[in-house]
């Protein structure tokens, strides 16, 4: 039923036809859309499934080829009936493109202001700019309008046929490191505990030295020929050093929550209360850096540990 009645929305979209796959409905353009919908689903939805019965739905995206391997990867929006996960970065030597994910519920807004608000958040946090060459402005709007016409008509499938749907989103992680994957960090960051970034922390541990006992949560860094840098959160700091500087560190006690935005006079340093301000890597894209933003926000308010 959710199938059919997707496919009936992917028809009406002439303008984005190209970009939509339905589960079960051969693609008016692509001869291969079976098996480019499989990858999506497969890069996507399977790496971390919602239970075992989770149903891909709908998926709104493109297949982008890395440089150096040519190994294809999906990006944009696919909906199944438990979730809308996003994803707008691929794999690079280093790190893994993350995907990002939106549950679906109706809240007291009904479904159409539930889905409204679903769609919403994902399509504000993409990487448009990275999605340039494929899908322009109009494009772009279009994506979103069909985006909200699908979880409508998912939310009001589901709950016409008394299946259980959540009356509110759920809770944001407490951990750390839950908390750096829902907001689609997990590709920028690391774990003290990784053996692989071992030498890395080795490295900045003589640029930025801890106190006795501090314990690194999460680090944003990385190394070059000329040094290590980057953002640390620690159980007591906020800790940062740009290449050739002198590190920074601001007691968590110090952090206004409400204050920590992003510094009008650059987008790669964060203000964390009056005079204190640090560096981020300058490759982290602006959604990368927003969400670092509340990253820091709920590790001040200790929110998260």
């Amino acid at each position: 039923m959710l199938t059919a009645r997707a496919s009936g929305l992917a028809a009406e979209q002439t303008d984005i036809q190209n970009f939509v796959f339905v589960p079960g409905y051969q693609h008016p353009t692509w001869e291969d859309s079976d098996a480019v919908l499989w990858r999506a689903i497969e890069q996507m939805m399977l790496v971390s499934p919602a239970g075992d019965d989770e149903l891909p739905i709908i998926w709104i995206g493109y297949d982008v080829a890395t440089r150096f391997t040519s190994k294809r990867e999906s990006q944009g929006f696919l909906v199944t009936d438990r979730r809308l996960i996003v994803k707008d970065t691929i794999d690079l030597v280093f790190s893994k493109g993350e995907e990002r994910q939106y549950p679906l519920y109706v809240g007291p807004t009904g479904i159409a202001g539930s889905a409204s608000t679903i769609a919403s958040a994902a399509i504000e946090s993409y990487d448009w700019e990275g999605a340039a060459s494929l899908v322009d402005v109009e494009d772009a709007e279009w994506f979103s309008q069909l985006l909200v016409s699908a979880i409508t008509m998912i939310l009001e499938t589901l709950t016409s046929t008394g299946a259980e749907v959540a009356d509110e989103p759920p809770p944001s992680s407490s951990d750390i490191r839950g908390r750096v994957k829902e907001l689609g960090l997990g590709s920028e960051v690391k774990y003290f505990d990784d053996k692989k970034h071992a030498k890395h922390f080795s490295k900045f541990a003589k640029k930025m030295p801890l106190d006795e006992g501090e314990q690194v949560l999460a680090s944003f860094s990385d190394g070059t020929l000329a040094g290590v840098y980057g953002l640390m959160l620690t159980d007591r700091n906020v800790r940062s050093r740009d290449l050739m500087e002198e590190p920074v560190s601001t007691p968590r006690s110090q952090v206004d929550a409400a204050a920590v935005r992003v510094s009008p006079k650059s987008e790669h340093k964060i203000i964390v209360a009056a005079g204190e301000v640090h560096d981020v890597p300058s490759h982290l894209s602006e959604n990368e850096t927003t969400a670092l933003v509340t990253l820091i926000q709920e590790w001040a308010d200790l929110q998260i540990n």
